[in-house]
């Protein structure tokens, strides 16, 4: 029984019980409401239960009562498919009618509260505040993504009348979903992910690094296992640190170099570590593993 998510992981550990069809889960969680925790951590630790991946060491941080069964092996992409290459023709700038010397600060994803979009904007401001009135004509903070449908209520309209209510609506872009976020990504100087709980392992990190960008981001959940300071700057201080992420902006704004070079460095960490075929072979061995059969090498 493959469980991939939290109400899959109860009703595998159920059934596995049960049945005596032994159960692995795929864990991409870091936290469960209090009431349900003791249920979790009983399965857990279960004879039916033979594995558990954690997608971080964020997440495995779950199983302490068990940790025998837990293997860390970290979300990975299509390492061609996110490739810096010409090929993939960027978009973004012409979209928006950006100038050949605009900075581009960029994030992409779920518009959520959790997901510091609204801390996000609140450092764009600072950091505004703190450049000329010429370089405030060259520095933009791009966002994609949108609010499900059945959230209320719709934060992404709230940011936006954030960014109205501030005065940011010249520099500060939420531009809505994209089905495709390559050719988006591709014209980020910088891409940001500003969550502001423990995410697991967004996705949004790998994204950009692959890319070929430098990532900001807060020091929550499992960002600092992609994340190092060869790659992008992880802003430490106690979450949501607003002045730290907007310092982080006016480093990277001023340091055209340093993009570069972090860039450059953040692809070539993906390729070695979050590549989709080597992972995939690692769950699939840990799939084998959980049934009592033979594995073959991941390399």
């Amino acid at each position: 029984l493959y469980c991939n998510g939290t109400n899959a992981s109860f009703a595998g550990g159920a059934l596995a019980k049960t049945s005596g069809v032994p159960a692995l889960w795929h864990v991409r969680y870091t936290s469960l409401p209090p009431l349900v925790r003791p249920v979790h951590d009983r399965l857990a630790s279960s004879r039916g239960v033979k594995k558990i991946i954690c997608v971080s060491n964020a997440a495995a941080a779950l199983f302490p009562h068990c940790m025998e069964k837990v293997s860390v092996i970290h979300n990975a992409l299509d390492v061609d498919e996110f490739s810096p290459a010409p090929g993939a023709a960027p978009i973004l700038r012409s979209e928006l009618k950006l100038s050949a010397d605009a900075v581009v600060f960029g994030s992409q994803g779920r518009i959520l509260p959790r997901k510091g979009y609204v801390e996000m904007i609140r450092a764009a401001e600072i950091t505004l505040k703190n450049l000329s009135a010429k370089d405030r004509a060259r520095c933009f903070f791009v966002v994609l993504g949108d609010t499900p449908e059945d959230y209320e209520p719709d934060h992404l309209g709230e940011c936006r009348a954030l960014v109205t209510e501030l005065g940011l609506d010249e520099n500060v872009k939420f531009i809505g979903f994209r089905a495709d976020v390559k050719p988006y990504v591709g014209d980020f100087d910088v891409a940001v992910v500003p969550s502001i709980y423990a995410d697991p392992l967004p996705r949004a990190v790998i994204e950009g690094m692959a890319c070929g960008k430098p990532v900001i981001a807060f020091d929550v959940g499992g960002v600092a296992e992609m994340l190092d300071a060869s790659c992008g700057q992880l802003v430490r201080g106690t979450p949501p640190d607003v002045q730290g992420m907007a310092n982080a902006f006016l480093r990277y704004f001023r340091d055209p170099d340093l993009r570069r070079a972090q860039g450059k460095s953040a692809r070539a960490r993906i390729v070695l570590d979050f590549d989709a075929t080597r992972q995939a072979k690692k769950i699939q061995n840990e799939i084998v593993r959980a049934s009592g059969l033979a594995v073959e090498s991941a390399t």
